[in-house]
């Protein structure tokens, strides 16, 4: 069982069911650290287990060089980031007062703190984008903050051309996939061994 949880009341709903947390690639991971623990620590107190990796989904920009990489990375984030804005009306004063939307509520504080460039920049730093080398740099720090991970990655969003997202699916999983789950591997390896 998967459960959307970015707010605290839904972090709070997702460790009742003992399900696994997914959270949007939408902000740097340090920052996203007090609501995984959080369910980390629920899931402890609750079931006597320990909480299931939590699955990211991820935004990806994949390309065979740096040239262009994160121009196109800004643009297709960007687009997405301010579609995201529109959408849910995040620059109106409505969530404030709504009650379990309070995490919207500190995204629209953000925004009007460091702006669209900076909110997009914020976007920039938890999604993957670049060359396959780079995307797996990234995913190891992830991983250094957040700990063992699963992905379910995008590849086309804010207008991306098909052709362009479809290259970098092929690219990334060609170059990126197999390291991903060798690291699933090794960590099975390592945990039979103990």
């Amino acid at each position: 069982t998967y459960a959307v949880a970015s707010s605290d009341d839904s972090v709070v709903s997702a460790a009742k069911l003992n399900a696994k947390m997914v959270m949007f690639a939408d902000r740097p991971w340090p920052m996203r650290m007090p609501a995984i623990n959080k369910h980390r620590e629920l899931v402890r107190q609750l079931h006597g287990c320990d909480a299931g990796a939590p699955l990211l989904a991820d935004f990806a920009v994949c390309t065979p060089t740096m040239d262009g990489a994160e121009d196109a990375a800004r643009k297709y984030m960007g687009k997405f980031v301010e579609s995201n804005f529109y959408h849910y009306e995040l620059l109106g004063e409505h969530f404030a007062s709504v009650k379990g939307y309070d995490a919207y509520a500190q995204k629209i504080a953000l925004a009007k703190e460091i702006g669209m460039d900076g909110i997009v920049s914020a976007f920039m730093e938890a999604a993957v984008w670049g060359t396959p080398d780079r995307i797996l740099r990234m995913f190891e720090e992830r991983k250094a903050v957040v700990g063992d991970f699963e992905l379910a990655t995008s590849f086309r969003f804010g207008g991306t051309p098909y052709q362009f997202a479809e290259d970098g699916l092929k690219l990334y999983c060609k170059e990126v996939l197999p390291v991903v789950q060798s690291w699933k591997a090794e960590a099975a390896t390592k945990a039979a061994a103990e």
